[in-house]
Protein backbone atom coordinates (compact mmCIF):
# COMPACT_ATOMS: atom_id res chain seq x y z
CA UNK A 1 0.00 0.00 0.00
CA UNK A 2 1.03 3.46 -0.73
CA UNK A 3 0.84 7.23 0.60
CA UNK A 4 -0.10 9.78 -1.70
CA UNK A 5 0.15 13.66 -1.67
CA UNK A 6 -1.21 16.03 -4.28
CA UNK A 7 -1.87 19.93 -3.59
CA UNK A 8 -3.58 22.91 -6.06
CA UNK A 9 -6.13 20.98 -8.15
CA UNK A 10 -7.78 23.94 -8.49
CA UNK A 11 -10.90 22.33 -9.32
CA UNK A 12 -13.43 24.17 -11.57
CA UNK A 13 -16.56 23.54 -13.41
CA UNK A 14 -14.93 25.99 -15.99
CA UNK A 15 -12.38 23.68 -16.40
CA UNK A 16 -13.94 20.24 -17.14
CA UNK A 17 -10.01 18.77 -18.34
CA UNK A 18 -8.46 19.53 -15.23
CA UNK A 19 -11.46 18.32 -13.57
CA UNK A 20 -11.68 14.73 -15.16
CA UNK A 21 -8.40 14.15 -14.96
CA UNK A 22 -8.74 14.55 -11.36
CA UNK A 23 -11.69 12.17 -11.15
CA UNK A 24 -9.74 9.45 -13.65
CA UNK A 25 -6.54 9.56 -10.77
CA UNK A 26 -8.68 9.27 -8.09
CA UNK A 27 -10.37 6.24 -9.86
CA UNK A 28 -6.28 4.93 -10.94
CA UNK A 29 -4.81 4.54 -7.20
CA UNK A 30 -7.92 3.36 -5.72
CA UNK A 31 -6.44 0.18 -4.98
CA UNK A 32 -3.38 1.03 -4.22
CA UNK A 33 -3.66 4.13 -1.75
CA UNK A 34 -3.40 3.26 1.98
CA UNK A 35 -4.20 7.37 2.82
CA UNK A 36 -4.01 10.62 0.47
CA UNK A 37 -3.14 13.74 1.64
CA UNK A 38 -4.76 17.23 -0.16
CA UNK A 39 -1.96 20.10 0.67
CA UNK A 40 -4.65 22.87 -0.34
CA UNK A 41 -6.31 24.62 -3.01
CA UNK A 42 -8.34 21.13 -4.15
CA UNK A 43 -10.95 23.66 -5.25
CA UNK A 44 -9.78 26.74 -7.30
CA UNK A 45 -12.68 28.48 -4.25
CA UNK A 46 -15.18 27.25 -2.30
CA UNK A 47 -18.10 29.82 -1.20
CA UNK A 48 -18.69 26.95 1.89
CA UNK A 49 -20.02 23.44 2.18
CA UNK A 50 -23.45 24.50 1.11
CA UNK A 51 -22.20 25.93 -2.05
CA UNK A 52 -21.68 22.70 -3.80
CA UNK A 53 -24.68 22.60 -6.21
CA UNK A 54 -24.02 26.25 -7.06
CA UNK A 55 -20.07 25.67 -7.76
CA UNK A 56 -20.94 22.02 -9.39
CA UNK A 57 -18.88 19.99 -7.14
CA UNK A 58 -20.87 17.12 -6.96
CA UNK A 59 -18.62 15.18 -9.04
CA UNK A 60 -15.23 15.82 -6.71
CA UNK A 61 -17.26 14.60 -3.82
CA UNK A 62 -19.06 11.63 -5.32
CA UNK A 63 -14.63 10.65 -6.58
CA UNK A 64 -13.60 11.65 -3.08
CA UNK A 65 -16.14 9.25 -1.32
CA UNK A 66 -15.67 6.54 -3.10
CA UNK A 67 -11.99 6.17 -2.78
CA UNK A 68 -12.72 6.69 1.10
CA UNK A 69 -15.37 3.87 0.89
CA UNK A 70 -12.65 1.63 -0.75
CA UNK A 71 -10.48 2.07 2.48
CA UNK A 72 -7.94 5.05 1.76
CA UNK A 73 -8.04 7.47 4.64
CA UNK A 74 -8.28 11.40 3.19
CA UNK A 75 -6.82 13.50 4.95
CA UNK A 76 -7.73 17.25 3.56
CA UNK A 77 -5.54 20.91 4.58
CA UNK A 78 -7.30 24.17 3.89
CA UNK A 79 -5.56 26.45 1.05
CA UNK A 80 -5.41 30.01 0.27
CA UNK A 81 -8.37 29.79 -1.84
CA UNK A 82 -10.55 26.79 -0.45
CA UNK A 83 -10.04 28.13 3.43
CA UNK A 84 -13.97 27.72 3.66
CA UNK A 85 -13.89 24.29 3.34
CA UNK A 86 -15.71 23.18 6.57
CA UNK A 87 -16.36 19.59 8.81
CA UNK A 88 -19.89 19.01 6.77
CA UNK A 89 -17.67 18.58 3.12
CA UNK A 90 -15.21 16.67 4.82
CA UNK A 91 -17.71 14.29 6.68
CA UNK A 92 -19.63 13.82 3.39
CA UNK A 93 -16.45 12.64 1.29
CA UNK A 94 -15.10 10.32 4.42
CA UNK A 95 -11.89 12.82 5.10
CA UNK A 96 -10.18 14.59 8.41
CA UNK A 97 -9.83 18.06 8.27
CA UNK A 98 -5.63 18.72 9.26
CA UNK A 99 -4.62 21.70 10.35
CA UNK A 100 -1.55 23.68 8.14
CA UNK A 101 1.46 23.12 9.06
CA UNK A 102 0.95 18.96 10.45
CA UNK A 103 4.19 17.09 10.77
CA UNK A 104 3.52 12.92 10.28
CA UNK A 105 6.10 10.37 10.66
CA UNK A 106 6.76 9.34 6.88
CA UNK A 107 9.09 5.89 6.30
CA UNK A 108 10.11 6.51 9.78
CA UNK A 109 10.93 10.31 9.30
CA UNK A 110 8.94 13.38 10.80
CA UNK A 111 8.12 15.26 7.86
CA UNK A 112 5.77 18.70 7.90
CA UNK A 113 2.95 19.21 5.63
CA UNK A 114 1.89 22.75 4.91
CA UNK A 115 -0.34 24.52 2.33
CA UNK A 116 2.74 26.56 1.67
CA UNK A 117 1.70 30.07 0.98
CA UNK A 118 3.03 30.75 4.78
CA UNK A 119 6.39 30.40 3.48
CA UNK A 120 5.58 32.89 0.82
CA UNK A 121 7.24 36.02 3.76
CA UNK A 122 8.16 38.54 1.01
CA UNK A 123 5.00 38.59 -0.20
CA UNK A 124 3.30 40.99 2.43
CA UNK A 125 0.22 41.81 0.43
CA UNK A 126 -0.37 37.90 0.48
CA UNK A 127 0.52 37.75 4.35
CA UNK A 128 -2.16 40.09 4.72
CA UNK A 129 -4.82 38.49 3.13
CA UNK A 130 -3.95 35.32 4.66
CA UNK A 131 -4.55 37.07 8.39
CA UNK A 132 -7.73 38.46 7.05
CA UNK A 133 -9.68 35.52 5.57
CA UNK A 134 -8.25 32.58 8.04
CA UNK A 135 -9.44 35.21 11.34
CA UNK A 136 -12.40 33.11 12.62
CA UNK A 137 -14.65 36.49 12.81
CA UNK A 138 -14.30 37.01 9.35
CA UNK A 139 -15.31 33.42 8.05
CA UNK A 140 -18.24 33.59 10.15
CA UNK A 141 -19.53 36.85 8.57
CA UNK A 142 -18.91 35.79 5.31
CA UNK A 143 -20.70 32.39 5.75
CA UNK A 144 -23.74 34.05 6.86
CA UNK A 145 -24.14 35.98 3.54
CA UNK A 146 -26.80 34.24 0.91
CA UNK A 147 -24.54 31.38 -1.51
CA UNK A 148 -25.02 33.99 -4.60
CA UNK A 149 -23.18 36.81 -2.34
CA UNK A 150 -20.75 34.56 -1.13
CA UNK A 151 -20.62 33.55 -4.81
CA UNK A 152 -20.03 37.05 -6.69
CA UNK A 153 -17.57 38.26 -3.62
CA UNK A 154 -15.00 34.66 -3.92
CA UNK A 155 -15.15 35.76 -7.95
CA UNK A 156 -14.33 39.54 -7.40
CA UNK A 157 -11.72 38.67 -5.02
CA UNK A 158 -9.97 35.63 -7.76
CA UNK A 159 -10.40 38.49 -10.13
CA UNK A 160 -7.97 40.75 -7.65
CA UNK A 161 -5.68 38.29 -7.16
CA UNK A 162 -5.06 37.55 -10.66
CA UNK A 163 -4.40 41.12 -11.15
CA UNK A 164 -2.11 41.65 -8.68
CA UNK A 165 -0.09 38.31 -9.70
CA UNK A 166 0.81 40.33 -12.65
CA UNK A 167 2.35 43.11 -10.94
CA UNK A 168 4.92 40.48 -8.47
CA UNK A 169 8.02 38.93 -9.44
CA UNK A 170 8.30 34.84 -9.61
CA UNK A 171 10.62 35.85 -6.22
CA UNK A 172 8.35 37.56 -4.67
CA UNK A 173 5.63 35.34 -4.65
CA UNK A 174 7.75 31.65 -3.98
CA UNK A 175 9.03 30.90 -0.53
CA UNK A 176 11.68 32.74 1.44
CA UNK A 177 14.14 30.30 2.38
CA UNK A 178 14.98 31.78 5.16
CA UNK A 179 11.58 30.90 6.40
CA UNK A 180 11.26 27.39 5.34
CA UNK A 181 14.85 27.28 7.28
CA UNK A 182 13.45 28.49 10.33
CA UNK A 183 10.31 26.60 10.37
CA UNK A 184 11.96 23.23 9.85
CA UNK A 185 14.24 23.77 12.65
CA UNK A 186 10.81 24.96 14.85
CA UNK A 187 8.95 21.41 14.32
CA UNK A 188 12.62 19.56 13.91
CA UNK A 189 12.06 17.98 10.71
CA UNK A 190 14.45 17.16 7.78
CA UNK A 191 11.63 17.12 5.12
CA UNK A 192 8.99 19.18 4.22
CA UNK A 193 6.00 19.05 1.40
CA UNK A 194 4.19 21.93 0.19
CA UNK A 195 2.65 22.92 -2.76
CA UNK A 196 0.85 27.12 -3.48
CA UNK A 197 3.83 27.99 -5.28
CA UNK A 198 3.01 25.99 -8.53
CA UNK A 199 6.68 25.81 -9.20
CA UNK A 200 7.27 21.79 -8.47
CA UNK A 201 10.48 20.84 -7.53
CA UNK A 202 12.64 19.16 -5.20
CA UNK A 203 15.17 21.24 -3.37
CA UNK A 204 18.30 19.92 -1.05
CA UNK A 205 19.56 21.85 1.82
CA UNK A 206 21.58 21.82 4.67
CA UNK A 207 20.23 22.53 8.31
CA UNK A 208 22.09 22.18 10.97
CA UNK A 209 24.65 20.34 9.55
CA UNK A 210 22.04 17.62 8.15
CA UNK A 211 20.91 17.38 4.88
CA UNK A 212 17.36 18.23 4.72
CA UNK A 213 14.88 18.03 1.46
CA UNK A 214 12.09 20.02 0.28
CA UNK A 215 9.28 18.79 -2.35
CA UNK A 216 7.01 21.23 -3.85
CA UNK A 217 3.53 19.57 -5.94
CA UNK A 218 2.20 20.66 -8.88
CA UNK A 219 -0.78 23.25 -9.95
CA UNK A 220 -2.94 20.75 -11.99
CA UNK A 221 -4.71 24.00 -13.87
CA UNK A 222 -1.13 24.76 -15.27
CA UNK A 223 -0.17 21.12 -16.55
CA UNK A 224 2.56 20.71 -14.06
CA UNK A 225 0.67 18.42 -12.41
CA UNK A 226 3.71 16.75 -9.57
CA UNK A 227 2.43 14.24 -7.05
CA UNK A 228 4.29 12.21 -4.64
CA UNK A 229 3.43 8.50 -3.84
CA UNK A 230 5.54 6.79 -1.13
CA UNK A 231 5.77 2.68 -1.40
CA UNK A 232 5.42 0.55 1.49
CA UNK A 233 9.60 0.62 1.11
CA UNK A 234 9.75 3.81 2.05
CA UNK A 235 10.89 5.68 -1.60
CA UNK A 236 9.49 8.59 -2.53
CA UNK A 237 8.41 8.73 -6.22
CA UNK A 238 8.18 12.43 -7.36
CA UNK A 239 6.46 12.37 -10.20
CA UNK A 240 3.78 13.54 -12.95
CA UNK A 241 0.07 12.60 -12.32
CA UNK A 242 -0.53 9.40 -14.36
CA UNK A 243 -3.95 7.87 -15.04
CA UNK A 244 -3.90 4.43 -16.02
Amino acid sequence: MAVYFLSDTHLSAQSPTVYEKFIRYLDSIRRDADELYILGDLFDYWIGDDGIETLRHQPALDALSKLASSGTRISLMHGNRDFLIGTRFADEIGATLITDPTVIQLAARPTLLTHGDSLCTDDIEHQRYREIVLSPKWQAAILELPVSERCARALEMRAMSEKNKKDKSLEIMDVNEDTVIETMREFAVQVMIHGHTHRPAIHDMTIEGKAARRYVLGDWGRGNDAVIRVGSNGEIDFHEARVH
